[in-house]
């Protein structure tokens, strides 16, 4: 509040005023009293006289007075103004202290705060951050990496840093090592200040993620044994896979050994024991061996068909399953039925129509081997996104959960089945309930129509 120009020097100017009115309340009556004597006017007249001086001079002299009581008046308006002036100053200069106060206690107690000269040499460091580093206050001194951690590739790693932080912030995670030889992930914030005159220091700020990393670590050592554990896991379904394959090559190789194989041995005896001066006994033969090329002819289309079915490269998937059907049912005399409830006739590519037959033919095998059915129905559907392929039987059904975790019979062909399908971009699912037949259905994408 900038003070009126009259009233800044008030002492003064009371002064001035004070000896105006003395002057003339004390002078004047004098002068007018030997005056009055000079011209020998009585005593009594002359005191009547000088008493009327005085108030008529009094009566002029009340602005003089005004004017001093005015200043009085605005002087103390001024000071109480500069007072709660002051008052404001002092509160804010107060509420500053105070923050200041707060702000130390945070940078002391609250955050990893440390400065340092630009030669390295520490300026401050927190009480929080000495704390975490395990130094006591008179301990820090000295180059602040030396302070930071006790290894001396760290030290170089953060000597460096330091001196190549001259011009921006650098953020970033170090570690370190404190005294009693504990491991620290900081992520530390370097930020370079000039304080004028060519002097530089710097200032870091530094968060501890020694439990985050701590925890990124577990996380990855986790990954790793899941990694390996997969990777272990795939060796194995390799080697389960190759183990199969050669099952199925010692079963075909089984077959025709059994069957075409003693059959062909008995047509080349037969063959050899004809005696064509006999012609009675050598007809008889003739007939005997016409018998036994048909049952070969029926045994090698079989094999063939259970290799791959002619009707499948030919016609597609449905007439493929519907051969199926037939010729397994007349090998086992059993129930098996096929059902094309909308008619589908399109084609997918080889490679697709290869494994659904696959699995389809593995869904009717298991139901006759494992479950003993005696009625099994395959049945085909399709919308205008989805193929499903469907085989319910009535067999004994079985425990879809502890199956599929069995190594072995039908735990590794339900394996290799959902194999196949994924392979396909399809899925398959089992339900099955002891005593009451399983279902088995396989849905694939019509993305896949040629």
């Amino acid at each position: 509040m900038a003070p009126p120009k009259e009233y800044t020097n008030i002492p003064l100017l009371l002064q001035k005023l004070m000896i105006r009115a003395f002057l003339l309340l004390a002078g004047l009556p004098v002068f007018f009293y030997i005056l009055l004597t000079y011209f020998q006017i009585e005593f009594s007249l002359s005191v009547l006289s000088v008493l009327t001086f005085v108030f008529v001079l009094l009566f002029f002299l009340r602005k003089y007075f005004q004017k001093l009581i005015a200043i009085l008046i605005e002087s103390n308006i001024y000071n109480k103004a500069q007072i709660e002036e002051l008052k404001e100053q002092y509160e804010l200069k107060e509420q500053a202290y105070q923050e200041l106060e707060s702000l130390n206690y945070v940078m002391d107690n609250a955050a990893l705060f440390a400065s340092a000269k630009w030669d390295g040499t520490v300026l401050y460091m927190s009480k929080k951050f000495s704390n975490l580093l395990g130094l006591d206050k008179k301990e820090i001194r000295g180059s602040i990496e030396h302070l930071l951690t006790q290894k001396e590739g760290q030290q170089q790693n953060l000597k460096d840093l330091f001196q190549s932080t001259r011009q921006k912030m650098w953020v970033g995670e170090v570690e370190l090592t404190t005294k009693e030889n504990k491991k620290l992930w900081l992520e530390i914030t370097l930020i370079p200040t000039n304080q004028g005159q060519g002097k530089q220091s710097l200032f870091l700020l530094g968060n501890n993620v020694t439990k985050r990393k701590e925890i990124q670590d577990e996380i990855d050592r986790v990954q790793q044994i899941d990694y390996e554990n997969l990777v272990q896991l795939q060796k194995d379904q390799a080697s389960q896979i190759v183990e199969a394959q050669e099952e199925e090559r010692k079963r075909i190789a089984k077959d025709i050994h059994d069957g075409i194989g003693q059959i062909l041995t008995a047509l080349k005896f037969s063959v050899e024991s004809i005696n064509l001066e006999n012609r009675e006994n050598s007809a008889k033969k003739l007939q005997d061996l016409k018998v036994v090329f048909g049952q070969l002819i029926k045994d090698v289309r079989a094999v063939t068909f259970s290799l791959t079915p002619p009707e499948l490269s030919d016609h597609g998937i449905a007439p493929a399953l519907k051969k199926m059907t037939e010729e397994i049912s007349k090998l086992s005399g059993k129930n098996i039925f096929f059902e094309n409830k909308t008619d589908f006739q399109k084609r997918f590519d080889s490679l697709t129509e290869t494994n659904l037959y696959r699995v389809a033919q593995e869904a009717v095998n298991n139901s006759l081997k494992y479950a003993n059915s005696t009625f099994v129905l395959v049945s085909v559907s399709h919308t205008k996104d989805l193929l499903s392929i469907v085989i319910d039987d009535n067999g004994a059904g079985f425990d879809v959960d502890a199956v599929e975790n069995s190594e072995k019979g039908l735990g590794m062909g339900l394996f290799f089945m959902k194999e196949r399908v994924n392979y396909v971009d399809g899925r398959l699912f089992v339900n099955s309930t002891k005593g009451e037949g399983t279902r088995i259905t396989i849905n694939i994408p019509l993305s896949n129509i040629t």
